[in-house]
Order: structure tokens, then sequence, then C-alpha cells
């Protein structure tokens, strides 16, 4: 019995904090910590031609720069980690919530959703960029938090003495 109300605690307590780390990614996002509205209201006038025409949809032609330092370090630095430390928590929290997230395929799948709906919806409603880069490091950040939830498991088996499946 005690057992069961640890894990529903867990249970309740992981899913507290992803409702909190999806209002944050949505907050950083999608509305920019509010300069989102001040932007849209400045582009409402664009024309859904020029909105699908400025999509990047080549692959690596932000990253790249960013791996070179450019424009500045910081800049590369803010941008290429922020994208993947921000869906890092989702590819880490989802196996917690989901069985049917324990296999990585199933991460890729569903991070790729929410970053093409963050990416849709950036476009919809004039409140940034889309990339394609976005979604390769967002897709990678959720990558990388579920190699953490792996890593984290077979430590925390080994640590009891537990046998890995």
């Amino acid at each position: 019995m005690k057992d069961k109300l640890k894990l529903r605690g867990f249970k309740i307590a992981i899913w507290s904090l992803f409702v909190i780390y999806l209002l944050v990614l949505i907050n950083v996002i999608l509305l920019k910590d509010g300069t989102a509205f001040t932007m849209a209201q400045y582009r409402h006038e664009i024309t859904l031609v020029q909105k699908l025409s400025g999509i990047n949809y080549i692959p690596l032609t932000t990253i790249i720069p960013y791996l070179e330092g450019k424009p500045s370090v910081n800049i590369a630095i803010r941008n290429l980690l922020g994208n993947i430390l921000a869906f890092s928590p989702f590819g880490f929290m989802l196996p917690l919530l989901f069985k049917r997230f324990n296999k990585i395929i199933n991460i890729f799948y569903a991070s790729l959703a929410l970053s093409l709906l963050f990416e849709a919806m950036q476009l919809i409603f004039n409140m940034g960029s889309c990339d394609i880069d976005d979604l390769i490091l967002n897709v990678s950040g959720a990558i990388l938090g579920f190699g953490l939830f792996c890593l984290f498991g077979r430590v925390k088996n080994r640590i009891l003495g537990l046998k890995e499946v």
C-alpha cells in the first residue's frame, strides 16, 4: 500500500513538473517572454506567401554558422544550447509519465510533433520565425533528455542491484 502511495505521489509530482515545464516552454518559445505580441503587432500585414517564403527549409543553414561562432559566440551558444536544453526535459519526463515513450523512436516523433506545432504557431500568429534547424535542435534536445533518462535508469538499477532489462 505504501509503495502504491509513493508511486502515486511520484506521478503527481512528475505531472506537476511536466505541466510547469510546458508552460515555461510556451512562454520562452512562443511568447518569447512577452515580446512575441509586440512582434506580431508589427508583422500582422505579412501575407501567407511572404511568411512561407521566409521559412528556412534547408537543414544546417543556421546551425553551421553558429558552430563557427557566427554572428557571435554568445548568440551561437544561446541559440544552439537554448533549443537543445529547452527540449531535454521533454525527452526525460515523457518516459516517466507514459510507458510507450520508453523507446527513442516515440520520443523522436513526440518531440518532432511538439516542435512542429510550435513552429507552425509562430508562423500563423507572427510570433517568430520558422526554421528547420529549430526542429533539428529541439528533437536533438529531446533525444538527449531521453538518453539521460536511460542513463539514470541504469545507474539507479546498478545502485539498487537490479538487473537491466
